[in-house]
């Protein structure tokens, strides 16, 4: 049986390799961190999982300003087509050729089930280590709104809809 005296040193010491074991294993570099290289299972496991938590934080249950408004949805067509279609593409739009290099890979928006404040949130904010920016530094909020009311009608994008988001 341990002595109590040994049980600090042994607590102190996990920490210890806890924390400087996975810092040696960065520091050495043999991680390959290039973007053409598939995440291993702690990234694909952790990182969408931590993203989540850190959302669900962060965000409010708000209602988007201009749900069904067809003159907010037609600027957020715009907003989409300049900054947001090269990586997420949009139904029978396909991604740029840009986006087949993104690691982590751009989803498709065509039918997301994050909340009105989840997607108004992401947009604002960008996700840190991944290619979404955030846009909150070059779009008001009202047009961030406007995006999120044009990505909830992808699935229902008309003819001339898409025709615009493949125009270069």
């Amino acid at each position: 049986m341990k002595s109590k005296s040994t049980i600090p040193l042994t607590i102190a010491a996990t920490i210890v390799v806890v924390l400087l074991v996975p810092l040696l294993i960065l520091a050495t570099g043999v991680i390959n961190m290039g973007a053409d290289q598939a995440p291993g299972l702690v990234e694909r496991t952790l990182a969408p999982w931590a993203v989540d938590r850190s959302i669900a934080f962060r965000v409010s249950e708000q209602k988007n300003p201009y749900t069904d408004d067809a003159k907010a949805i037609a600027e957020g067509l715009d907003h989409y087509h300049v900054n947001c279609v090269m990586c997420h593409g949009a139904p029978g739009v396909d991604p740029f050729d840009l986006a087949k290099g993104l690691n982590p890979s751009a989803p498709s928006l065509n039918d997301t089930d994050l909340s009105d404040g989840e997607l108004f949130w992401v947009i604002k904010h960008g996700i840190r280590m991944t290619p979404m920016p955030a846009f909150g530094p070059t779009h008001s909020d009202d047009d961030i709104w406007k995006i999120a009311a044009f990505i909830r009608h992808l699935p229902h994008l008309t003819d001339k809809e898409r025709d615009t988001l493949r125009a270069m």
